[in-house]
């Protein structure tokens, strides 16, 4: 997507929300960008998790296949 179209998006949403909910735009703006980061933050630890834990499955289970045969 090009960084125009998506600031217009950011900008809509912005606006959209001060006006509908009331509060300053550049609080809404700040907002959204924080959530954006949380939301990434949150994706990447949960992928991070499901690696380390893929990770740990895969020795065991070669660890056991070598002491089973």
């Amino acid at each position: 997507m090009k960084p125009r179209y998506k600031i217009s998006i950011w900008v809509a949403l912005t606006l959209a929300g001060s006006l509908l909910w009331g509060g300053s735009v550049w609080l809404w703006l700040a907002g959204l960008c924080a959530g954006k980061f949380l939301i990434r933050l949150l994706l990447t630890i949960t992928l991070a998790i499901a690696v380390y834990i893929l990770a740990y499955a895969l020795i065991i289970g070669t660890i056991l296949w070598i002491l089973i045969s």
